[in-house]
């Protein structure tokens, strides 16, 4: 089956539009609206956005049947390095290249092989690039992550969300025990690649992102009974999102008044992997899931059957559907390609302004925010184009040629 399922699509628009907020908040106290109700919103509300992702992805491998279905590793892994793998590092060079390739040198000038393999091993060609390293891990031990969902989705319905609630905990005690200070081996000392990777572990072990990825495949799985329950819900999904919502400007007060800096509570201390992000991306997940799924249930004029969730882009953009539906599908058809050249035109920016004879301080956030938006947009659009044109160039860019 090719069916796609529209709700989940419209999810990986608002995450990439979230992903974007968060690379824009660092903006907002030097922009024109330097708003607490603004670095709230983009620094803060964003936090959904990478789990999100994860959650996405466990739903696409897990969809259609396929615990069901012969899994074979090697050519699931050998589409998934094409797909996924080789994207990764063209952007990941192509960035490393513009603003990094110093750090490729030794003092005596002398080039560091070692380097180069720590950047792509940790995704640190750009600093949202990371999401695909931590996905490809989840490529490489999906044999574990399959037997896992296997086992939690046979189970009744409180077996699942009492498997789902043991694998949250663990993945925040497996956080709390990581953020800590680790001691290691005398044997590591002098060995920097290996201090390194040990250092930045919570960037590319999926280990970190495992409830959410595996709650995903749960879902993909049992997904008539899902859409089901929130068709029925979506008063009450509002109601826990907002109440989430509350958790985490309680939380951000209290580090306001514990004195910590405002800029550094989002990145260190109110994560997407701490317990009130966790809280937080579930609640989003839900209200959001059942917000889009009221908005195919408005949509006159549905097939006969019941395929409400299910669906080509072509038939999407028909005018019965509702104007913010299809932006969403527009968002989500070249939301990979948004993502990946996004952080090019918000240094840009802040270079054209230059050019233009002012500076971020007298730019609006939310503009600057549409403004990336846009642009990366309209990039994206002309890559697409290119690659329909080109194999080659959809390969290498987008990890498939779009049809």
């Amino acid at each position: 089956m090719s069916n796609r399922n529209i709700v989940v699509d419209r999810l990986r628009a608002l995450a990439m539009l979230g992903v974007i907020g968060i690379h824009v908040g660092p903006f907002v106290f030097a922009s024109s609206t330097p708003r607490l109700d603004l670095f709230l919103l983009f620094q803060v509300f964003t936090r959904f956005a990478v789990p999100s992702f994860f959650f996405i992805s466990g739903f696409g491998l897990f969809c259609n049947d396929a615990l069901h279905k012969p899994f074979h590793y090697l050519s699931f892994i050998k589409k998934h390095l094409v797909t996924v793998g080789l994207p990764y590092f063209v952007w990941s060079f192509f960035y490393i290249a513009m603003w990094q390739w110093e750090d490729m040198y030794r003092p005596d000038r002398s080039f560091s092989v070692s380097v180069l393999i720590v950047k792509f091993l940790l995704g640190e060609g750009c600093y949202h690039i990371y999401f695909m390293v931590i996905l490809l891990y989840f490529y490489f031990s999906m044999p574990f992550w399959r037997w896992l969902v296997d086992r939690i989705s046979k189970k009744s319905a409180s077996g699942i969300a009492f498997g789902l609630v043991a694998l949250a905990g663990l993945q925040i005690a497996l956080y709390n025990w990581s953020a800590t200070y680790w001691n290691y081996p005398p044997w590591t000392q002098g060995h920097a690649m290996i201090i390194r990777l040990l250092n930045e572990r919570i960037n590319y072990l999926p280990l970190f992102y495992g409830f959410i990825f595996v709650l995903g495949g749960i879902c993909a799985i049992h997904e008539k009974r899902i859409r089901s329950w929130l068709q029925c819900h979506f008063t009450s999904g509002l109601g826990v999102f907002l109440l989430s919502c509350a958790v985490l400007v309680w939380k951000f007060r209290a580090y306001v008044l514990a004195g910590i800096p405002l800029e550094d509570i989002p990145a260190k201390y109110m994560t997407q992997l701490t317990p009130e992000g966790l809280l937080y991306t579930l609640c989003w997940l839900l209200f959001f899931s059942a917000a889009l799924e009221k908005m195919e249930d408005d949509t006159s004029g549905r097939e006969e059957g019941g395929t409400d969730m299910v669906g080509t882009a072509e038939s999407r953009q028909d005018t019965r559907y509702p104007l913010p539906g299809r932006v969403l599908d527009v968002l989500s058809e070249y939301s990979m390609i948004i993502y990946l050249i996004h952080p090019l035109f918000l240094y840009y920016w802040l270079q054209w302004f230059q050019l233009l004879g002012f500076s971020i301080a007298q730019v609006p956030v939310l503009v600057f925010y549409v403004l990336v938006l846009a642009t990366s947009l309209l990039a994206g659009m002309l890559i697409h184009k290119l690659a329909k044109n080109c194999r080659p160039v959809g390969l290498a860019l987008l990890g498939r040629q779009p049809k």
